[in-house]
């Protein structure tokens, strides 16, 4: 069942519960308070009665008239005018001496409430006959030695048709407004729930596949929250997709790459071997063809020796010691003094000095393969720098230079393994593209990160963040 139509019958019960209730309290609560009024009032007209009664007997006796009874109860029940209001007398045998009801009514069923008159105490009772329901008030007169027993009988049946009518209207009332609660909560039901439906369509819309899908709501209920945190979690997933495609097209350029470096090597390897095994034996040629087997086997080695350096990184747990960072700087400046002078760049340390949790070894070849990219990218006469910075609670290590720079494009891919910006220059040198990744890699064993900043034509800065 559609989450609407819940709602929908939740109210019409909510509203049928509640009317019902209301009818019920409203209207017994109404018959009762009106019913004890009516005896009120019924008790103090018997009342009357008796005091008219007991005058008219008392003065009867001092004429000193004999009294007849039935007479005398023929009397009596000429005083009664009221409509639905009824007179009987009991002889102390509890004999029917008159009556005013209709067709003198007799009743079905045995009046106790006479002989508890009859014994002095006054009361009244209700009782139902052919669906019409009587309030009976009696009460003993004494006469000379004998008694009567008056009966107040009234037709209170219109209150019980007031409690009907009452019931009828609140049917009535219901009615109507049950069709209006049932448009009413059909509308805002739709009105309410229309989020909640964008809310579904735009998660049939991410499910399908678009996930820069949003939902367009706006409230300051519980529905706006859930729409503004759903809103976070898709640009979450948006996020965590796009990661996993640019992680996939990261591992699929590392497959490219490694299969290009590794297909160069042996094509020229399986050629020379080839050429070599059906040509007749030319020393100059076998000399040659020896040579590029060795070289390009050589260069086979030493990427086999950079990618087990890499898992290695990845694997292994290093133990990281708090050491002074400018003695390190200065190390490398030195070992690499000798690179720079062949290019005359000058190579320079700055910043003060900072300790930092370091596998110094680990650190040094880091830094030491930065410098050697920032001298190949450098022209004669430029300036590569070695330095350190505070950076909030972190520790900035950065290796700048004055080179060639590169593109934006560039610097996003600069850190995946084979990649290389000048494919030309780095084979003629012997790079594999895995020096950055390993740098990476051993950042990453220091808790730390790399950033790069770069502009073409003038230079770039790699820092490392600890």
């Amino acid at each position: 069942m559609k989450f609407s139509w819940k709602v929908f019958f939740l109210c019409m019960g909510v509203y049928l519960l509640t009317l019902v209730t209301a009818a019920v309290l409203v209207t017994e609560g109404t018959y009762y308070r009106t019913l004890q009024k009516e005896i009120r009032r019924s008790l103090d007209e018997e009342n009357s009665f008796y005091f008219t009664l007991t005058l008219f007997l008392t003065a009867n006796q001092r004429e000193g008239g004999g009294i007849n009874l039935e007479e005398y109860g023929q009397k009596v029940l000429s005083l009664v005018e009221a409509n639905q209001t009824y007179l009987e007398i009991y002889n102390e045998d509890l004999d029917l001496l008159a009556s005013s009801t209709p067709l003198g009514k007799s009743w079905p069923f045995e009046r106790k409430d006479l002989k508890q008159a009859l014994s002095g105490e006054r009361n009244y009772v209700l009782r139902w006959k052919d669906k019409e329901h009587y309030l009976f008030i009696n009460e003993a007169i004494k006469v000379n030695e004998s008694k009567l027993v008056l009966s107040l009988v009234k037709n209170i049946t219109y209150l019980d048709e007031q409690k009907k009518e009452q019931y009828l209207l609140f049917f009535r009332a219901g009615l109507i407004g049950l069709v209006m609660v049932a448009v009413v909560t059909g509308v805002m039901s739709k009105i309410m729930l229309k989020p909640v439906k964008q809310l579904t369509e735009t998660v049939k819309n991410i499910a399908a596949g678009s996930y820069k899908e949003r939902v367009k709501v706006k409230a300051g209920d519980e529905i706006g929250l859930l729409a503004e945190q759903f809103n976070r979690m898709a640009e979450e997933i948006e996020s965590r997709i796009k990661q996993l495609e640019e992680e996939g097209e990261r591992k699929q350029r590392f497959i490219d790459n490694l299969t290009h470096e590794l297909r160069t090597p042996l094509t020229s390897v399986i050629g020379y071997a080839d050429l070599l095994a059906k040509i007749k034996y030319d020393e100059e040629v076998f000399r040659k063809g020896l040579h590029y087997i060795y070289a390009e086997g050589n260069r086979m080695l030493k990427l086999i020796n950079s990618l087990m350096d890499l898992i290695l990184l990845r694997q292994n747990a290093f133990e990281l010691r708090k050491m002074p960072v400018l003695p390190l700087l200065n190390e490398v400046r030195e070992l690499m003094q000798f690179k720079a002078a062949e290019k005359e760049i000058t190579l320079r340390v700055e910043g003060e000095d900072r300790e930092v949790a370091m596998d110094r070894d680990l650190l040094k070849g880091a830094l030491m393969n930065l410098v050697d990219n920032a001298l190949k990218a450098s022209e004669e006469g430029k300036t590569v720098i070695l330095g350190v910075k505070t950076r909030g609670v972190n520790t900035c290590l950065y290796v700048a230079d004055q080179g060639k720079g590169m593109e934006e494009e560039e610097v996003g891919k600069i850190l995946e393994p084979f990649y290389r910006v000048d494919k030309a220059r780095s084979r003629r040198e012997g790079g594999a593209g895995l020096g950055l990744a390993i740098c990476q890699e051993i950042v990453r064993v220091h808790g730390g990160r790399i950033e790069i900043e770069s502009e073409p034509g003038k230079g770039t800065r790699v820092k490392i963040i600890i």
